[in-house]
């Protein structure tokens, strides 16, 4: 019964590590190259993801958005006086105008029509049929001024023009919505809620450094930590989700947490958590396993732990 009851034991295996939030150390940095101009948040606050956590001087990006406004609002009025034409009152008093000069065209006319018979039966000079006929053809010529005037005034607005307002509408809004994404890109906003762990940079300092983006900000959500451990490579293959763990360790006294094995990490890698004992071999592969608490732990980030797993 007792070589029985010491076979049902499981084995345990250990390894080190150091705690980190659930959702990782986020290190942020800015997109462009800049002068960090402000901090909006500070040490250990409480962010919501979308927060603005720094700024970039950023005087003329702002500037180049207000003058992007500036010339939108000038294409939107060029493309509403082109589409406005011509006062409608105008148009509609010219078609006035053409109708009363067709009713006058179509009077002189009939009226050179009758002088025409009159005269054909001797009852008219040829002197006033002449001068029905200039009127008649100069009431029709004003007619037909009108009436090229009235459509010249329906259709002042040409398709061209109105396409040309339209695509300057157009490259305007543009413009607006480009410089408005490089003003947006000179703030720093946090990608997930959590806590400012760090400020890296001070004010006045480049956010970037031989070309490559310095970070500004560490953010990490501590209300779910875990802890990432190494193991030995000679245990990869007993390693697996849902293991019994315990965490433990110098930082944490006489503690034992209870915890479990949430994943483990289907690549090897090389050593870079250390016990800094003079036995310990440092050239040696290692798999990565992620350690949860089975209750919320409250521990500073970072703090080097030892984890033991249970094994069958």
């Amino acid at each position: 019964m007792l070589a029985s009851t010491a076979a049902a034991e499981p084995r345990w295996i250990q390894g080190i590590g150091y705690v980190e939030p659930t959702s990782e150390i986020r290190r942020l940095a800015f997109k462009h190259p800049g002068i960090l101009g402000e901090y909006h948040v500070q040490l250990g606050q409480q962010v919501k993801a979308g927060d603005i956590l720094a700024a970039q001087q950023n005087r003329e990006e702002q500037t180049a958005v207000a003058v992007a406004e500036s010339q939108l609002l000038a294409a939107r009025a060029e493309l509403e006086k082109v589409l406005a034409g011509v006062n409608p009152y105008e148009i509609e008093a010219k078609k006035h105008a053409q109708h009363f000069s067709s009713l006058d065209a179509e009077y002189a006319r009939r009226k050179l029509d009758r002088i025409e018979h009159l005269r054909n039966n001797k009852y008219a000079s040829e002197d006033e049929r002449d001068l029905a006929e200039t009127s008649a053809k100069l009431k029709q010529a004003e007619s037909r001024r009108l009436n090229a005037e009235t459509r010249y005034l329906t259709h002042f607005v040409r398709d061209v023009d109105k396409q040309v307002a339209q695509t300057q509408v157009s490259v305007a809004e543009a413009q607006l919505q480009s410089a408005q994404r490089r003003l947006a890109e000179t703030y720093l906003t946090a990608p997930i809620d959590g806590t400012v762990l760090e400020t890296i940079l001070r004010v006045g300092e480049s956010t970037f450094s031989v070309g490559s983006p310095e970070p500004a900000v560490l953010l990490g959500n501590m209300d779910q930590l875990r802890v990432r451990a190494e193991i030995d490579e000679n245990y990869a293959l007993a390693l697996k989700a849902g293991q019994k763990a315990i965490i433990f360790g110098r930082g944490l006294g006489d503690r034992e947490i209870p915890a479990h094995v949430s994943l483990v990490k289907q690549i090897m890698g090389k050593k870079t958590v250390f016990a800094k004992t003079a036995t310990e071999r440092k050239d040696i592969d290692v798999i990565q396993i992620f350690v949860e608490p089975d209750s919320a732990i409250q521990v500073p980030v970072g703090l080097e732990v030892n984890v033991k797993v249970a094994i069958n």
